[in-house]
């Protein structure tokens, strides 16, 4: 006959924890604690990994810039352009490149240890992030074409 155990001392302190400060104030660590497993977030069950709902909707984009003025301008410059953290719209970091939406949604949300880019979990919601994501992707292709206009400005005719 199998006998039964009583609960691990670790078990008892994660419950004593629950009941001290409510299961909704677990919830922002379960969810870095998820990020940081690589569990998706804001994923559809019909998707293998996490989509930004918000891709390529303008309004979202608006929302995400305005956000990204008041939590990111200050290391990344005016519209993501560089200044004391990288650029966010050329390269690796713009559509096409090696960084995908969601690696960008991972590190606004977790940040980047060893560096000065801190997690955004508990200050932003899931959707504001997805916003900052989405204006940045809205921003590369501005650049992008602007640039391209620059130099067709400059060919001779």
């Amino acid at each position: 006959m199998k006998r039964l155990s009583a609960p691990g001392a670790g078990e008892l302190r994660a419950a004593a924890r629950v009941r001290r400060h409510g299961p909704g104030r677990l919830l922002p660590l379960l969810a870095v604690t998820a990020l940081l497993a690589g569990l998706p977030v804001h994923a559809r069950a019909d998707d293998a990994e996490p989509v930004n709902p918000f891709a390529n909707d303008g309004a979202a984009a608006r929302a995400g810039e305005e956000l990204f003025s008041r939590n990111c301008q200050q290391c990344h410059n005016t519209r993501g352009k560089g200044g004391k953290g990288p650029q966010l719209i050329r390269g690796a970091w713009g559509p096409g490149g090696a960084n995908s939406d969601l690696f960008m949604y991972r590190t606004i949300t977790i940040g980047r240890p060893g560096t000065e880019m801190g997690s955004f979990a508990t200050s932003l919601t899931s959707d504001e992030i997805w916003q900052i994501v989405t204006f940045l992707r809205a921003e590369a292709v501005r650049a992008k074409a602007a640039a391209a206009k620059a130099v067709d400005d400059e060919i001779p005719w």
